[in-house]
């Protein structure tokens, strides 16, 4: 169980898992919050990866929810968001604490996710929290203006004891790995 999970008594939030008995709250919070329309095969994806998304309540209300996977080492945010109406109450914190402690259980070198380029508000939340725009890609959406976006990504640095066992492992060869000579670089003291 991640931290995040845990119910904040003191908040009134909690996170919960997705599952068939609430899919179609999903459902309804992509539609209010999200200009894009997620598919079946979106949804069929969710309920078949549990670990990967969670739904956020407050006070016993569904307001927000974060959905993710993982490829190649990368957790891809697919979609995250918070009802305007419960914004300001750390809701959206909570569910990017929890992308967080996902991409480093589940050992991932960089957290990804698209936003659309015109959403100052979004990329500003994400920066707050180590994201940076690592490129900007013009027509990635079909239906909404502007079609372009940014990708943002924040880099996942292990921790210290992680990186002290990472260096005691042999890689098979004279040279370190190149991912290990890029996380020895980042932890270096200079």
């Amino acid at each position: 169980m991640l931290a995040a999970d845990v119910k904040d008594a003191g908040s009134g939030s909690e996170l919960v898992k997705i599952d068939k008995s609430n899919i179609m709250q999903l459902k309804i919070l992509n539609a209010s919050i999200l200009p894009i329309h997620y598919t079946p095969k979106f949804y069929q994806y969710v309920l078949q990866n549990p670990s990967c998304s969670r739904l956020a309540m407050w006070y016993g209300k569904y307001v927000g929810m974060v959905c993710c996977k993982v490829d190649s080492n990368i957790l891809y945010i697919m979609t995250l968001g918070c009802l305007v109406l419960y914004r300001r109450n750390k809701i959206g914190t909570k569910l990017l604490n929890f992308v967080l402690e996902l991409s480093k259980a589940e050992k991932c070198s960089a957290v990804q996710l698209h936003v659309q380029s015109s959403n100052s508000k979004a990329v500003e939340f994400y920066e707050k929290f180590g994201f940076y725009v690592k490129d900007n890609i013009d027509n990635y959406y079909r239906y909404l203006k502007p079609t372009s976006a940014l990708l943002l990504e924040r880099l996942i640095v292990p921790s210290n004891s992680e990186l002290q066992v990472m260096q005691m492992v042999p890689s098979g060869e004279d040279e370190m790995d190149h991912t290990e000579e890029k996380l020895v670089e980042l932890s270096s003291d200079k």
